[in-house]
């Protein structure tokens, strides 16, 4: 451990630029929420601020739903200003509600984008990727789902996603550093997954850090799906549906996955694209994608019928 929080910077900036998660010069938005991940985050940009030559700013977001939520944005304001960084504040005025964590998360991200940054910076580490690749295995995610997230996504970078958020914890400690505590919620089906952490590393040492590498695997094989998926859908389309003899020779993953990219825009179940996989649709017929929205075929032809 004392290695890992004494070379923590290091691997941070060489993470920075192994991945080219920006260039220098870009304007670089810190999201940061006022707990240890986020202020970690912030202060280790700035403090190699003069290696990868981004130019900082950070903004932070009130969502109006806790109390403790003012100080909390004002910290991360008085923090910003101590290292001399712009700083946003966002109030959001959220009302409680039925998918209140969705709806905050939405309308964060919303702040962030509208920001206008080259890149947005958030404290996302292998603890959240560990959680992230549970979470769509329990939604029965393919590999796409289960890649988790990555370092450099749209205009999304993570710079710690290679860092244990114990290795945070313990470097913004020994830097002396001042964070709120995470109000997040551990009745959320997020929580207790995050619960479920310790017993499954006590099963198996190291399975947090596995399933993180896992997520890198999948990234990889995701990466070369994705160039056969694209060949194949040049091959098969046809017109504005796909041609159902020539996605029938195909291997069944790349099927899935021209199916899935047809009904982009549905919400669809999982089994009803497998069980066109599995032989349905062969013959002229409909499925009800639901909502509306229907697939047809006539014998020949795959395509999405809307309302």
């Amino acid at each position: 451990m004392g290695d890992a929080v004494r070379t923590l910077q290091r691997r941070v900036l060489e993470h920075i630029q192994t991945e080219r998660l920006w260039a220098p010069g870009d304007d670089v938005l810190v999201a940061v929420s006022g707990g240890v991940d986020s202020t970690a985050l912030l202060h280790l940009l700035h403090r190699t601020q003069g290696a990868h030559k981004a130019r900082l700013r950070v903004l932070t977001v009130d969502h109006g739903i806790r109390p403790e939520s003012a100080d909390e944005v004002r910290v991360v304001s008085e923090m910003a200003a101590d290292l001399d960084l712009a700083c946003t504040v966002v109030s959001l005025g959220l009302e409680k509600g039925p998918n209140l964590a969705e709806r905050a998360r939405d309308a964060r991200r919303g702040a962030l984008v509208a920001a206008g940054a080259d890149w947005i910076a958030t404290g996302h580490h292998e603890d959240d990727q560990a959680e992230t690749v549970l979470f769509h295995l329990l939604r029965g995610s393919g590999s796409r789902g289960l890649q988790g997230m990555q370092s450099r996504a749209g205009c999304w970078v993570r710079p710690l996603l290679r860092e244990s958020r114990e290795v945070l914890q313990a470097w913004a400690t020994a830097e002396d550093l001042q964070w709120c505590e995470d109000p997040s919620n551990p009745a959320s089906q997020r929580g207790r997954i995050r619960e479920l952490m310790p017993s499954l590393d006590a099963l198996h040492g190291g399975a947090q850090r596995a399933l993180a590498r896992s997520a890198r695997l999948l990234a990889r094989e995701d990466e070369l799906l994705s160039l056969m998926e694209a060949e194949a859908w040049n091959a098969t389309a046809s017109g504005d549906g796909l041609d159902r003899a020539g996605l029938a020779v195909l291997h069944p993953a790349i099927q899935l996955r021209l199916l899935k990219r047809l009904v982009a825009g549905c919400t669809v179940r999982a089994d009803v694209l497998e069980s066109i996989v599995a032989g349905a649709l062969q013959r002229p017929g409909v499925l009800d994608l639901g909502r509306g929205n229907k697939l047809e075929s006539d014998g020949e032809t795959l395509r999405v019928i809307g309302a």
